[in-house]
């Protein structure tokens, strides 16, 4: 894994104030900040659509994105890897 400069010195900052080695203190920073970074980031943060918010996304036609999307459609598709 590779780890910002930055970020590596503030690892190893807290692994001699808290006495843990190096990896133990990430490990321990990882399990501590996994909940956090869900509840940030994660996808429970995210909520579909109501029926106003569909409507004027997808209720005005727009020529430009539709003529992209049928040209996208019509380039081949590339063979899959073996």
């Amino acid at each position: 894994m590779v780890i910002p400069r930055d970020l590596l010195k503030e690892m190893r900052k807290t692994a001699k104030e808290t006495g843990l080695s190096l990896a133990d203190a990430m490990r321990q920073s990882m399990k501590l900040g996994a909940p956090r970074l869900r509840e940030h980031l994660g996808s429970a943060r995210l909520k579909p659509f109501t029926k106003e918010e569909e409507r004027r996304a997808w209720g005005v036609p727009n020529a430009e994105f539709d003529a992209l999307e049928h040209h996208c459609a019509g380039l081949p598709k590339p063979p899959p890897e073996e």
